[in-house]
């Protein structure tokens, strides 16, 4: 694993040794840098644009809104880069069965425990930024790629039309996140149950209209009739531009400087429409459109947010004969740790396929979350978290097992430029 990080190393070292530092922010971090006018970065959009912790599905907003603040610049071409590196240690009551989510690790086949270091990802990224126009892409290794995946992706990309300075409209193009859902998830590292089940990526390239102010995200994406790399799908899967998703929220400046965003959205088609329940084939199985209903808000002050989400198909799943819902309660509250700044998390949740009582009815996590930055560029993470119940969204009748339970171990760190 060494030798495949170091070249991610040595970039980032370049890249931060060869540069010069901006001004510091209002936090008094520094953050920004320029290559001699040629490249530049700039470490929290870099942030933003990289996490899949937060900010899911909005990215294009979060460009947008920067080029507005100011944060980046017109004519400019910026580059970023993350690497991000855990070791897990995870222990289960039945021997083969470990329910952690949003991992596929090399392991996990046999025994009640097991221990590994993980890269996560080792990204790229770049940004331009001309007249009306914005320009994204990001490029990836990583070893928790799904079956049938490179190891080496060019993850995203997209093209997006606006200046929120004139007109608060846009329209992009690209493969990208669906704008559907918020699926946050203040843990450093493990993603929540509602982002598992139905944080919907696309494949093709898809199409989004969206108005953007400072308070208020509407958007409309038209996505093309296939099977996406995560939840998107449709009956036929014949390149049609029928599936869709809408997606919505909206900001109330309250008292005391608290805020509360409430948001929701549909989205048409999903993997949830067969009884085939592996990668869906394009004919044959008598499937019809079975679309998700999507609901959250956030309650946030100076230095914490309290976040509730829920999620449901339209109709069952042939699949179960059940409904798929999953829902997330979570907070997170930023402090420091040894004058350091530092983010406490707890998050909770839930989902359901089946009937109650069923082997395949739900699965439940639980973690406790720590992520400090020691110096800037650098974050650091842990994370404890419970699971209850296994049910591989594969096969769930077959593989599901109700009594399983586990306790996992997370460390980590994230490197960002």
């Amino acid at each position: 694993m060494l030798q495949r990080l170091i070249p991610s190393f040595l970039l980032i070292a370049f890249v931060l040794g060869v540069s010069q530092p901006a001004a510091a922010g209002p936090d008094g971090r520094t953050g920004a840098y320029d290559l001699d006018g040629v490249v530049k970065t700039d470490l929290r959009y870099s942030e933003q644009m990289f996490d899949r912790q937060d900010h899911v599905t909005d990215k294009v907003a979060v460009a947008l809104r920067a080029r507005q603040s100011g944060a980046l610049e017109p004519l400019s071409f910026y580059l970023g880069g993350r690497l991000v590196l855990t070791y897990i240690f995870e222990e289960t009551n039945t021997a083969g069965k470990f329910p952690i989510l949003s991992r596929l690790p090399p392991t996990h086949t046999s025994g009640k425990s097991d221990s590994y270091g993980v890269v996560n990802e080792a990204s790229l990224n770049t940004t331009i930024t001309l007249p009306w126009v914005t320009a994204f892409a990001q490029g990836e290794y990583t070893e928790v790629e799904y079956p049938g995946q490179e190891s080496l992706q060019l993850r995203k990309y997209w093209v997006a039309v606006g200046d929120l300075d004139r007109f608060p409209v846009y329209a992009a193009v690209g493969r990208k996140t669906v704008n559907f859902g918020n699926f946050a998830s203040y843990a450093p590292f493990t993603h929540s149950h509602s982002s598992h089940y139905f944080w919907a990526q696309s494949d093709d390239p898809v199409i989004e209209l969206g108005y953007v102010t400072d308070r208020t995200h509407l958007a409309l994406s038209l996505i093309p009739e296939h099977r996406g790399l995560r939840v998107i799908s449709s009956p036929e899967n014949n390149g049609g531009l029928s599936n869709f998703a809408l997606n919505g929220s909206h900001r109330f400046d309250l008292q005391g400087g608290n805020s509360l965003t409430v948001g929701g959205g549909y989205l048409r088609g999903t993997i949830y429409d067969s009884a085939i329940a592996h990668h869906p084939p394009g004919q044959g199985t008598f499937r019809s459109w079975n679309g998700a209903y999507n609901f959250n808000t956030t309650f946030s002050g100076s230095n914490f947010d309290v976040m509730a989400e829920f999620t449901t198909t339209d109709d069952i799943w042939p699949a179960t004969g059940h409904k798929v819902t999953a829902t997330t309660l979570q907070g997170r509250y930023r402090s420091s740790l040894f004058g350091r700044p530092a983010v406490y998390s707890l998050s909770a949740s839930r989902g359901v396929q089946g009937a109650g009582g069923t082997e395949w009815e739900r699965m439940e996590q639980v973690i406790l979350g720590l992520e400090v930055e020691p110096v800037p560029h650098l974050k650091l993470g842990a994370e404890y978290m419970y699971n209850n119940g296994f049910v591989p969204l594969i096969l769930p009748t077959v593989t599901g097992d109700r009594s399983v339970e586990s306790h996992t171990f997370i460390l980590g760190a994230e490197l960002t430029f």
